[in-house]
């Protein structure tokens, strides 16, 4: 019994799909030029052709190739992982500029603080050669 109820859901199915895609064509034999898809339809022809599979798209796909649908569906992926939700502002935090005068009002003082670039040789030392 289970067998018989699930087989006429499939014909049933499968004369949906059918109509549909004789409508499709008829429609696209309607059209001229190439058809705008919204970044929305975009993304929804990508994540329904990455499940279809490449072999399966070949086969329904007109409208835009299979290739180019499974390559919106790598972008798509790409954008999920790329961290930008994460980033709030590009490079190093902005110095408060107090901090930035007092960094700056100590080193003109203390000049002889931080390192010298000199080799270790001839840091004045009387056995250094010059």
């Amino acid at each position: 019994m289970l067998a018989y109820i699930t087989g006429s859901v499939d014909q049933a199915l499968l004369l949906r799909i059918e109509y549909l895609v004789t409508e499709n064509r008829i429609l696209r034999n309607h059209i001229k030029g190439h058809v705008r898809l919204s970044d929305g339809e975009c993304k929804t022809l990508a994540e329904i052709g990455k499940k279809l599979g490449k072999k399966a798209l070949a086969e329904i796909a007109h409208v835009v190739k299979p290739d180019t649908i499974l390559a919106w569906h790598r972008k798509l992926v790409a954008q999920k992982f790329d961290g930008s939700q994460q980033r709030t502002t590009l490079g190093r935090p902005k110095i408060d500029a107090e901090l930035e005068a007092l960094v700056v009002r100590m080193a003109r003082e203390n000049r002889s603080w931080g390192y010298d670039r000199q080799p270790k040789a001839s840091r004045g030392r009387p056995d250094a050669v010059s």
